[in-house]
């Protein structure tokens, strides 16, 4: 038998099956690359540049590459520009600004009725909380206030903190005060509670307290609780705009400046997350009970507006990056648990949490400390 008559039609067939295979795999690498050209297409076609006020505490979250780099995936391109809540809420510019960003909710129910925005998104949340250090804490503890959680954060009765107040006690007249024995009057320092959001919940939380244990939502009751909130803010002297400043020397000055600052956890947990070796200083966050969340409110003027907040919304890259911020999301996983494997132990859940007055009675609240300051 001539083997060469056997060989040649396998060597045909095998040439064949080669030049078959080339083809179906330029074929589909072809189709691959057509595909991808289009996918890289339709995110330029959709590619659009949008511009945005936020409150100053998420100012870092949006000048990160990642994020940037996150929403340019989704074709968004954000430049944005920090004002406290309470201007933000009464600056609508839809000509300049395709979407403002306060923090706290009357904030943005404002916002929204002034923007006539059909829908607004909510990514974020965080409560507040007071910052303070271990000394001043362990003072409050000693005075019956304040009793201590974890590691580095202790919950604090806020009606007695709130009566101590009212009495014009002063750090040295407290027991077992020798760490803090100064001259100083115990308050909780705030921003401007005409500008900033912090302290519009900090005044939140007083009114309820100061309304037995109920939201104010009357006249009536603005009238009843003004006299013994509005000093919680007059007392305090120079008080700034947004949240970023009093967090800045909060850190920089320690607790002979601010002993107790009225702030957002994010702040904290944000600031132990890029500075662990810090887990084991005198920094403590103090949780008031009862306490109240600011969830931080997009508010879209027009389609690309609304593109980001479902970005930030949905997006499972976004909210992981929020939560290196300090943020809780909503999701599977909302932040708690992955800050406690970095050693920052939070409570995953408060259950003490009031809801603010509505956006009406808060200003009304806030328009009158402002009368007072004038």
């Amino acid at each position: 038998m001539d083997i060469r008559k056997l060989v040649a039609p396998v060597l045909a067939i095998a040439l064949l099956a080669a030049v078959g295979g080339g083809v179906w795999y330029s074929n589909a690498r072809l189709d691959q690359d057509k595909v991808a050209a289009a996918t890289a297409q339709q995110v330029r076609d959709r590619q659009v540049a949008l511009r945005g006020l936020i409150g100053s505490e998420k100012e870092a979250f949006f000048n990160d590459p990642r994020v940037q780099q996150a929403l340019a995936a989704r074709g968004l391109t954000v430049t944005v520009e920090k004002a406290g809540s309470r201007t933000i809420a009464n600056r609508v510019d839809a000509a300049k600004y395709d979407f403002g960003f306060p923090s706290g909710a009357p904030a943005g129910q404002q916002l929204k009725a002034a923007a006539k925005a059909a829908n607004v998104y909510t990514p974020f949340y965080t409560p507040i909380v007071f910052a303070s250090w271990k000394p001043i804490a362990e003072i409050l503890v000693a005075n019956g206030i304040a009793q201590r959680e974890g590691d580095f954060y202790y919950i604090v009765d806020l009606q007695r903190l709130m009566t101590l107040i009212e009495q014009n006690a002063r750090w040295r007249d407290l027991k077992k005060s020798e760490a803090f024995a100064t001259g100083k009057a115990v308050l909780v320092n705030s921003t401007d509670v005409r500008t900033s959001n912090s302290a519009a919940m900090y005044l939140a939380l007083a009114s309820y307290l100061a309304n037995q244990q109920q939201i104010v939502q009357s006249q009536e009751e603005v009238d009843k609780v003004l006299p013994l909130v509005a000093p919680l803010f007059l007392r305090q002297g120079f008080q700034e705009q947004s949240s970023a400043g009093p967090f800045e020397d909060y850190l920089a000055l320690g607790m002979g400046k601010a002993p107790l600052l009225a702030a957002y956890e994010s702040q904290m947990v944000e600031f132990w997350l890029r500075n662990p070796d810090r887990l084991k200083g005198d920094m403590v966050v103090l949780y008031p009970r009862p306490t109240v969340y600011s969830k931080h409110v997009l508010v879209p003027y027009n389609e690309k507006g609304a593109r980001l907040g479902e970005a930030l919304d949905t997006d499972p890259q976004l909210r992981e990056l929020a939560h290196e911020y300090g943020f809780r999301t909503g999701g599977d996983v909302k932040g708690p648990e992955t800050w406690a494997q970095r050693g920052v132990k939070v409570p995953p859940v408060l259950v003490d949490v009031v809801d603010p007055p509505s956006h009406e009675w808060l200003e009304r609240m806030i328009q009158g400390v402002e009368a007072r300051f004038k």
